[in-house]
């Protein structure tokens, strides 16, 4: 009685602290902190007050960029970090797992001698748990000073909202923060309306500096290289899971055993080019399908304890067993497929290799910005909340590009109003990232009647049949993808000869995709950890931004027409 009621002094402690700071609430998988919003607060103040950045604010709280209300909740992005939990009696460590919410595992993982049990006092490390936000000390609101009117000047000048245009959209095309102008406009909130006139500050050039005695040029800051997570050695010991099915004839699926093949052909390949560069690595090969033996009889194979690193099985099921394993035995894993969060997000050593859709968004951004310049960019902004997180990302990657570097400006409109933009002789991209069919289709049917219309979508609209209508499949649209396949690409027409010299069989986009990925990671095991261009990926690793995982950081960006990618135009 006397233990368990130490025990429970314990966790009211614990709670007792999360309850002085604000609370943690989880959403589609994903914890966020719930904070409510005080009198007098302003966006760059919720900024300062969770050191965050306000486009993820406003990407995660629809409706904040019209204005910051006092008694809204707000969803704020958590901060992880490491506690150091002192051991009472009698308490173990799934105890600990409880109270703490983190997998018993990771406990393992982060304290090896814990195996062997607790003492009293000892210090357990708990890594990577969703730090609690003390509100004790009272919150310092910046208050607006109040100033006279200014008049216009040539630092000053007077600006028109927009249609859709928010305050906080004009402080960045102006640079200037949003309290400056809340201050200089006398706005008790930040919500302005079209049409409205508001004042804004411009920065002025700066004056040409007196001259000085010269001092020595500061060094530059150190850039932190991407870490491949495999340790340097003169030979590694890798093993690959395919699904072969050899022998199970009876539930075969034929195309995911053709798959499975072509692909071990491509990677074959890649050894083979690995080993001319100097690479030793013994390659174990496994049919993750197998009746005998099993998958869970080949995780316990002796050859499996030496293991540097593992390529996934391609299916679920058996991709979340082996990364189990991996997680256990510390073993780097490669996905070369997408798989779910749940699964590449166990380890910070597990390597996914399909690119996530934000990075692409901000790959199609900054590919507009070099090779369309002269057009008018618009994006269509869409009410479905999917569509909307997509636009946030494409705003907020377009605008990043110095305008040193782009002359272009991106425009925002409706499916009713994107034609206004339209000027005599100027051609027009019309970006896009809508899931409603109709409406896609019915744009592409606009640019089929306009020559100085091109469009701009979303990898999802390749699996839209409503674009296999005789009227518009002929019609282009850009996209950003994770990889392309396209048998008139000089480096796959090069690729498929030898290819074929090999195997006296067709190239598939499953055998380029083992050569790719095999290819990259070997590269980076002798040491080069730059951007590679892959016959149908561009590949370039780096930690992911909530660091639970490493992600490919490049894709392609290509023109789909007629039900087929496009050769893509190569930097």
């Amino acid at each position: 009685m006397k233990h368990a009621l130490l025990f429970c002094l314990v966790c009211c402690g614990f709670l007792k602290a999360i309850a002085q700071s604000v609370p943690i609430i989880e959403q589609n998988g994903a914890k966020f902190y719930q904070y409510t919003i005080q009198e007098g607060q302003t966006l760059n103040a919720l900024q300062e007050l969770f050191s965050t950045d306000i486009d993820q604010l406003l990407q995660l709280n629809p409706g904040l960029e019209r204005g910051v209300i006092a008694g809204e909740q707000l969803l704020i992005p958590v901060k992880r970090g490491t506690i150091n939990h002192k051991v009472q009696a009698q308490q173990t460590l799934s105890a600990i797992s409880r109270l703490y919410e983190t997998p018993l595992d990771s406990l393992y993982l982060w304290n090896p001698s814990a195996k062997a049990g607790l003492k009293v006092g000892q210090i357990v490390r708990i890594q990577n748990i969703v730090l609690p936000f003390d509100l004790a000390q009272p919150l310092q609101i910046p208050v607006p000073a109040v100033v006279n009117a200014p008049k216009l000047t040539d630092s000053i000048v007077k600006h028109t909202v927009l249609e859709k245009e928010n305050l906080y959209a004009i402080s960045k095309r102006y640079m200037v923060s949003v309290d400056t102008l809340m201050a200089i406009n006398h706005l008790s909130s930040s919500r302005v309306s079209p049409g409205q006139q508001i004042l804004v500050p411009v920065k002025q050039a700066p004056k040409p500096p007196v001259a000085a005695p010269k001092i020595p040029a500061p060094i530059p800051p150190q850039i932190t290289k991407f870490i491949f997570p495999v340790q340097t050695k003169e030979s590694y010991n890798i093993a690959v899971f395919l699904p072969f099915q050899l022998d199970s004839a009876a539930a075969n699926n034929r195309f995911i055993s053709s798959a499975a093949l072509d692909y071990y052909m491509g990677l074959k390949l890649a050894l083979d080019t690995l080993k001319q560069r100097g690479l030793q690595a013994k390659v174990f090969v496994y049919d993750d399908n197998s009746l005998k033996p099993s998958l869970d009889q080949i995780l316990q194979s002796p050859e499996l304890k030496t293991i540097d690193l593992i390529f996934s099985p391609l299916q679920e099921k058996q991709a979340r067993t082996v990364a189990s394993f991996a997680l256990q035995q510390h073993i780097p894993v490669v996905f070369p497929v997408q798989m779910p969060a749940s699964i590449v997000q166990m380890a910070p050593n597990f390597i996914a290799y399909t690119t996530p859709d934000q990075v692409l968004v901000e790959n199609l951004a900054k590919h507009i910005h070099q090779y369309y310049q002269g057009h008018t960019v618009i994006l269509i902004n869409s009410p479905l909340e999917p569509d909307e997180r997509l636009e946030q990302q494409f705003k907020t990657a377009f605008s990043a590009v110095s305008t040193a570097q782009s002359k272009l400006k991106l425009q925002e409109a409706t499916w009713t109003t994107y034609n206004k933009f339209k000027t005599i002789g100027a051609p027009q991209l019309v970006v896009s990232f809508s899931s409603n069919r109709a409406k896609v289709a019915a744009l592409l049917k606009a640019a089929v009647a306009d020559s100085m219309l091109l469009v701009a979508g979303h990898k999802d609209w390749l699996d839209y049949k409503e674009l296999d209508a005789p009227e518009i499949r002929n019609q282009p649209f850009l996209v950003a993808l994770p990889s392309y396949f396209n048998y008139h690409d000089p480096q796959i027409i090069t690729f498929h000869k030898t290819y074929r010299k090999r195997y006296s069989a067709d190239l598939s986009k499953m055998a380029c995709l083992g050569y790719d990925l095999t290819l990259n990671v070997g590269m980076h095991l002798l040491g080069n950890t730059q951007l590679q261009k892959g016959l149908i990926s561009n590949l370039q690793l780096k930690t992911s931004a909530n660091s639970l995982f490493i992600e490919n950081n490049a894709g392609v960006v290509v023109w789909y027409q007629n039900a087929q990618l496009l050769v893509p135009q190569h930097e």
